[in-house]
């Protein structure tokens, strides 16, 4: 193992109480999913999702300005416990031609353990073998592209000796989230952000990065940023149209159905919860206006459906 490696290890295994606060991990134990993919089209695009893995989160957690009993009985039309809020990491793929876009890579492969709450932890996604399966090596994929910075989205960036998983790739993340994640401000969450962040993100410094600048940008033809800060500075949801089809991929702009309804129900994960509003605000007015297509990130996968208003306000509609 790569000493520096280790000695961050060592350092996160030294630190575990603070690992224990994080707002990322809060079980030990993955869920192995049921479906691992799932391939629809969008115009052109040939689309396939897959689920890296299936994480388990608390209401708590999710909801952290509403009560046990009311967060409690809101979950019982879903049937979830409100200790273990199953929660999918996952990736898109988007194929057109040549073109192979990949949208966040899951939370990478490790073969070592990390200690998490006096506990040895493996963080074993399984999109590259996912992508492997469907027959799409990793050299074929041209542009690996980063809602944001967290470690389901961005730990299979690269491989554990730092080498980049697509190495053909062009690594495309907006420049408010990598100021961000370069600045001093990154001390000062958990080791194992830092850890992600080390080992997934800095790499890039001399790679082959390409940063968004704007409110909302194209990346491709078809394939458009836009911009929806609040959960971290600089996430961006993903708009992909082609043959009058539209698919958003909404990325953490919310994390549960309830999120939608209750509009004002806060989750630890965001930064800043009235940024997170007001982009929550703004993408269901967009994928209700256009009636678009919308794929929430960690909703039961695959996580397709749509938004629709009620006379409360929103609701989630499956399918």
């Amino acid at each position: 193992m790569n000493t520096n490696r280790r000695n961050f290890i060592e350092k996160i295994i030294l630190n575990s109480t603070l690992m224990a606060l994080s707002p990322f991990f809060v079980k030990l134990n993955s869920i192995i999913p049921m479906t691992t993919s799932h391939t629809f089209s969008v115009g052109k695009f040939k689309c396939t999702l897959f689920c890296d893995l299936i994480f388990t989160y608390t209401a708590e957690q999710f909801f952290m300005n509403v009560s046990a009993d009311v967060a409690s009985s809101a979950l019982t039309p879903f049937g979830t416990d409100p200790n273990t809020i199953k929660s999918p990491f996952v990736s898109l793929l988007l194929e057109r031609g040549q073109e192979k876009v990949l949208i966040d890579t899951g939370l990478g492969y490790m073969q070592e353990s990390l200690q998490f709450q006096g506990q040895p932890m493996k963080f074993q996604g399984a999109s590259p073998k996912l992508l492997a399966a469907k027959g799409i090596d990793a050299t074929e994929i041209t542009h690996v592209v980063m809602t944001h910075f967290h470690p389901d989205h961005i730990g299979g960036v690269c491989q554990p000796d730092q080498s980049f998983t697509y190495p053909h790739a062009t690594y495309i993340g907006h420049e408010d989230e990598w100021n961000f994640w370069m600045s001093e401000k990154v001390e000062a969450l958990p080791p194992i952000f830092q850890f992600f962040n080390d080992y997934n993100i800095k790499p890039l410094k001399n790679g082959p990065l390409q940063l968004l600048t704007k409110k909302e940008e194209e990346i491709l033809a078809g394939i458009t940023a836009i911009k929806v800060p609040g959960h971290t500075p600089g996430q961006f949801a993903v708009r992909i149209e082609s043959e009058g089809e539209k698919l958003l991929f909404i990325s953490d702009v919310w994390l549960h159905p309830l999120h939608i309804q209750h509009l004002d129900w806060r989750t630890i994960h965001d930064m800043d919860h009235e940024l997170a509003r007001k982009s929550r605000v703004r993408m269901l007015e967009l994928a209700h206006a256009e009636e678009m297509l919308v794929q929430s990130f960690h909703f039961d996968f695959p996580g397709l459906g749509h938004v629709d208003r009620t006379n409360e306000g929103w609701k989630w509609i499956v399918g």
